[in-house]
């Protein structure tokens, strides 16, 4: 059975690991630990629909962790903050293998 992996929103508010690799069929569940808000979503923006599994992490409080739908497509997904979508620090890949 895959494992569950963690992408942390540091104080800082970068994303780490900015890329990640992980078994079809694994939930990814993004933390984070900024004091402000992320509003996490699949590329590209605005319309994100490369993985609407990421769109169910979606508005994240500070000190709030969700969890992605199960990744059952191999394929590479690109991810950012919806509310601060030019910002690298915030940007990362989830691939699906």
């Amino acid at each position: 059975a895959p494992s569950d992996a963690t992408i942390t929103i540091s104080a800082s508010g970068a994303v780490s690991p900015k890329t990640l690799t992980v078994s079809v069929g694994t939930r990814v569940t993004f933390v984070n630990n900024d004091s402000r808000a992320h509003d996490m979503a699949s590329d590209p923006h605005p319309d994100h629909t490369d993985c609407p599994e990421l769109n169910q992490v979606g508005f994240l409080t500070a000190g709030q962790s969700r969890q992605t739908g199960n990744l059952n497509t191999a394929r590479s997904c690109g991810f950012h903050d919806h509310m601060n979508f030019a910002d690298t620090s915030l940007q990362g890949t989830v691939t699906i293998r």
